[in-house]
């Protein structure tokens, strides 16, 4: 806490929100979630980096992999970028997955454009993404809200 009583995230214990993130507690795992994210956007690169992990081994439970790819909005890290790309790629669209899809585009749009200019490039030319997909890429290029 500083002087005004306010928490600062990035003092806050990571280890105890690690093993609530991993709860049989699905509640208790989303708190964790937003506030690894939270603490990741305060700077603590640790936070994002287990966030990544956490959504490379999550199962296809797409509430929880949209809160985790929600938390990694900003994670300015090339190897995020990666992975949000990868899952677009692996992840077909379907009414179940449009939300999560959705999310991982919002993210990949508060990345520098240096980290997601080619992957974005890349799915205007690929012939297996939907129209839908590549006007929400067009709209994040040209910097337009495509809500």
């Amino acid at each position: 806490m500083n002087e005004r009583g306010q928490l600062l995230p990035e003092n806050l214990p990571l280890d105890s929100t690690l093993a609530r993130a991993l709860s049989r507690d699905k509640r208790e795992c989303r708190e964790a979630v937003r506030l690894l994210g939270v603490m990741q956007h305060a700077g603590r690169i640790e936070a994002g980096i287990y966030l990544m992990g956490l959504l490379a081994g999550a199962p296809d439970d797409w509430e929880w992999r949209t809160a985790i790819a929600e938390a990694l909005h900003g994670f300015d890290n090339d190897g995020c970028a990666r992975l949000l790309f990868g899952e677009l790629r692996t992840v077909k669209g379907s009414n179940t997955t449009r939300r999560y899809r959705d999310a991982v585009l919002k993210s990949l749009a508060t990345l520098p454009a240096g980290l997601t200019s080619a992957g974005f490039e890349a799915m205007l030319e690929d012939p297996t993404c939907s129209q839908r997909t590549r006007d929400k890429v067009r709209c994040i290029l040209d910097g337009v809200d495509g809500r």
